[in-house]
């Protein structure tokens, strides 16, 4: 079952919830089935109508969202409100792909202001950034453990990808693959020590279950490859890519292995899974039948939700906001790369970047 959102179909249905909860009146007179006025009751006092329960507000939303801007000559993070205000430089080098930890307090980010692709820490609250690695080759694709103490990489400093973990702190990294296949793209459980990573160690591009002690697990084991993994919030699935050609479809798979299922019917040209912080959704840049524009998959009961609006071209994936009523995405807009928020409920777009410059990988914090 397909929703599509449309102003006029929201105000539509508010006009018809109203008129239904208070009767459609005309005079003395109530409208019957055939049309025809049925008489009202003839008792001289008047019925006092009913007055409709007032609509609840929507709650505002909390945290701050953390993105990449160009605006001052190179990319470098930057940090705003939720309403786009107050938004503000937080690194002086060269940054992206950041990862914010579980506290909030602290984002992971990588950077090649050395020569070097490294991983860097921004402490928010003090704006102090240590480098946490400085290996001659490439380190990249940070992710936080769950207590917010280590963070999961792939790295090239071995003369291929592998999965290495280093304290937040820089300390102690420690490799925990050593397959001649490439390993990348670690992603720590949000509720324990198991690391779901990418490895083309049968051929092409599967998901396995690495824990901290170099034990690893295989998950998928397909003929077409399989990317772009991400934990439900409970640690339960794993969400992913499953390409059949250059198209996929999103699939599901238990983190033991089992009950894997596709949540949707035909291959399309997907984005990455991003899980709803209820556990029930996912968001995806998809397209849509006039355009991209994010899609979300109920994985309960297989309904769908198409968010798009005329002119705004969705990149990169969507972020929630920590209740679960918005979006934050990047798209192309009038030449640039901006930034909206996205009222999922109303299907209403609001654009809280205007300079003329890159903005895009928003990131939702909870604090």
């Amino acid at each position: 079952m397909k929703i599509h959102f449309n102003k006029t179909m929201i105000m539509i249905g508010l006009v018809a919830t109203t008129l239904a909860a208070c009767g459609a009146t005309n005079g003395n007179s109530l409208v019957g089935v055939a049309g025809q006025p049925t008489e009202t009751s003839t008792s001289s006092a008047a019925a006092e109508p009913s007055a409709l329960p007032p609509i609840p507000p929507i709650p505002e939303s909390a945290g701050h969202i953390i993105f990449i801007s160009d605006r001052d000559g190179q990319k470098s993070l930057y940090i705003t409100s939720p309403n786009g205000t107050d938004q503000t430089r937080v690194t002086e080098i060269i940054s992206e792909s950041p990862r914010i930890s579980p506290d909030g307090t602290r984002i992971a980010f990588v950077s090649n202001a050395n020569g070097n692709a490294d991983i860097y820490v921004l402490e928010i609250a003090s704006g102090s950034v240590t480098r946490i690695t400085d290996a001659l080759e490439k380190d990249a694709s940070p992710s936080w453990s769950p207590d917010g103490t280590r963070i999961a990489f792939e790295s090239f400093r071995d003369g291929n990808f592998e999965i290495y973990i280093v304290n937040a702190d820089g300390s102690n990294p420690i490799r925990l693959t050593t397959d001649p296949a490439g390993d990348s793209n670690p992603i720590w459980s949000p509720v324990a020590d198991e690391i779901i990573f990418v490895s083309n160690r049968f051929g092409n591009a599967d998901l396995f279950l690495l824990t901290p002690s170099g034990n690893v697990s295989t998950l998928t084991t397909n003929t077409a490859p399989d990317s772009a993994p991400a934990w439900s919030p409970d640690g339960s699935m794993i969400a992913y890519k499953a390409f059949s050609g250059k198209l996929s479809n999103l699939c599901l798979i238990g983190r033991d292995g089992l009950n894997q299922r596709c949540v949707t019917s035909a291959p399309s040209d997907y984005g990455s899974p991003v899980w709803s912080p209820d556990n029930l959704s996912l968001a995806v840049n998809a397209k849509q039948n006039a355009g991209y524009g994010i899609t979300i998959f109920n994985v309960q009961d297989d309904s769908t939700i198409q968010l798009f609006s005329a002119g705004i071209d969705p990149r990169g994936d969507p972020a929630w906001s920590p209740e679960g009523l918005r979006l934050v995405i990047q798209a192309q807009y009038e030449g640039n790369m901006e930034l909206f928020v996205i009222l999922v409920s109303a299907n209403a777009f609001t654009r809280f970047t205007s300079i003329n410059a890159y903005d895009g990988e928003p990131i939702w914090g909870r604090q």
